[in-house]
């Protein structure tokens, strides 16, 4: 059981801490994700219809060109380099039909969500089948002031309760993971 509450937690708090940074993201994201953790992400992605959660600024999936990213912050869309399609939206509530992307991406921001099981069950309906969802998280628990931290069978759980197939999870250092997973294609 969780006794720790993250600073930033729900919603509300999120849009409001990443609206106040968005003038400095990149220079901060510069330094907090590392090179190869994006060339991780970037070589799990498969197919042409990607969907970005929390696509901030686009540094993970800005020089797609049939992306779509979303975001609750408009200060993130506004500064966002992107060759896709830009959205204000909440992945709770997606604007989208059912089955429609190949990967979702959420490159640090997973454990934003208020329910990371209904953030599941909606990522695999959004999901084509054979679609893959590819997250990077914290991996340890010295950021659970900050962040929700979940482990390796916490996220296990969550896929398998969406209906998802967990493919990895892998740790990239003392501080990230790489998760994986697929909708089976029967």
């Amino acid at each position: 059981m969780r006794t720790t509450v993250p600073v930033v937690q729900g919603a509300a708090k999120a849009l409001r801490f990443f609206d106040r940074i968005a003038p400095w993201y990149d220079r901060i994201n510069v330094r907090i994700y590392q090179r190869q953790w994006l060339k991780r992400v970037r070589a799990e992605i498969h197919g042409l219809r990607i969907l970005d959660v929390g696509v901030g600024t686009g540094f993970t999936t800005g020089h797609l060109t049939a992306s779509v990213g979303i975001d609750l912050s408009r200060e993130m869309l506004k500064r966002a380099r992107y060759q896709g399609h830009l959205i204000r939206a909440d992945v709770m509530h997606p604007p989208f039909r059912p089955g429609v992307f190949d990967t979702i991406i959420f490159a640090g921001s997973f454990y934003y969500l208020p329910s990371p099981e209904a953030g599941a069950t909606i990522t695999a309906n959004l999901l084509r089948p054979g679609g893959r969802v590819i997250i990077l998280s914290p991996a340890t628990r010295l950021l659970a002031l900050f962040v929700r931290v979940y482990g390796p069978e916490e996220y296990r759980q969550f896929m398998e309760g969406a209906g998802l197939r967990p493919v990895r999870y892998e740790r990239l250092n003392w501080a990230a993971c790489l998760v994986i997973a697929e909708r089976p294609t029967s």
